[in-house]
């Protein structure tokens, strides 16, 4: 069996090292990069609070249709932030069930509210504020609230306030234009890969991207702080609960960033905010072992 397409890309002190899988395999491939994705949503919220559209302090069930907050057993208590930090409470969407409905009928379960009466099934976990739980739920539904609020569709609200302003020009959510013929080449089940993200990309890692997109954007959000100001870099690097998690990032110490998984894809990317290294790994494989960025800058 072919060993699954990967780039390990990592640029230290300015120097650039690259791995690949094979000599077709590079920096300009493109990968599902899963939750990876939560960083460039959270980048877009916070550019729409910086402008006044939204609050962090906002109502969750305000910023959404009636029924949904209605499904959602109304969402007591629940604010913008508590969505961001994963601190809301509200049970994971993304389950085997959801997925098993999601690839036998992809035109009746892929997509952002049928997904979300998965999680309605269950109660709140716990009350806002008061706990942290990793739940995908939470992002979907920040991607719900930018459409509502802009009036645009998910995959627009993150070209104009993510990709473009990031010179990200080989990013785009899946679902919004045609796969390149390239993606998932030689992957086994490359006829479902290519079904699954020819689907809706939803607001929790909806994003396909290269690996040098990825590096490019986390240079221009933390390396030249492009995309936000210094008060929302804060807020975005805070970690409320001591969970080792801010605003769609993963921060440990001095080394921040994201790891995820989908079907067919894993990945993750660190930068280290005192020196500028990153690091960054996209495989075609699902449930991949991606501890390498972490690793190389660590020197693990």
């Amino acid at each position: 069996m072919a060993e699954p397409a990967f780039v390990r890309l990592a640029i230290e002190e300015g120097a650039v090292y690259v791995e690949s899988s094979d000599a077709d395999t590079g920096p300009e491939t493109p990968f599902a990069i899963a939750s990876i994705g939560k960083t460039f949503t959270a980048v877009a919220i916070l550019r729409l609070v910086e402008r006044g559209a939204l609050s962090l302090e906002a109502q969750v069930a305000d910023l959404v249709s009636a029924q949904i907050a209605a499904d959602l057993h109304g969402l007591p208590g629940m604010r913008l932030h508590h969505l961001l930090s994963m601190t809301s409470g509200l049970p994971d969407y993304y389950t085997d069930a959801w997925l098993h409905d999601a690839l036998e009928e992809p035109d009746r379960f892929q997509t952002a509210t049928v997904a979300l009466r998965h999680a309605a099934r269950e109660a709140p976990l716990f009350r806002p504020g008061s706990a942290f739980d990793y739940s995908n739920t939470n992002y979907l539904l920040l991607g719900l609230i930018l459409e509502r609020v802009t009036g645009k569709s998910y995959a627009d609200v993150m070209h104009e306030e993510v990709l473009a302003p990031a010179g990200l020009s080989d990013s785009f959510v899946f679902g919004s234009r045609p796969l390149p013929e390239i993606f998932a080449r030689g992957h086994p089940d490359r006829e479902l890969i290519r079904q699954y993200y020819s689907g809706h990309g939803f607001g929790d890692g909806g994003i396909i991207s290269t690996p040098r997109d990825v590096v490019s954007f986390y240079v221009a959000l933390l390396g030249l702080r492009q995309l936000l100001s210094e008060p929302s870099l804060l807020k975005l690097q805070a970690d409320p609960l001591g969970a080792a998690y801010g605003m769609g990032l993963e921060v440990e110490g001095s080394i921040v960033g994201h790891a995820g998984g989908d079907i067919g894809y894993s990945s993750d990317v660190r930068m280290d905010l005192e020196t500028g290294d990153i690091a960054v790994y996209l495989i075609a494989s699902e449930g991949a072992d991606t501890s390498w960025p972490r690793d190389r800058l660590t020197r693990e």
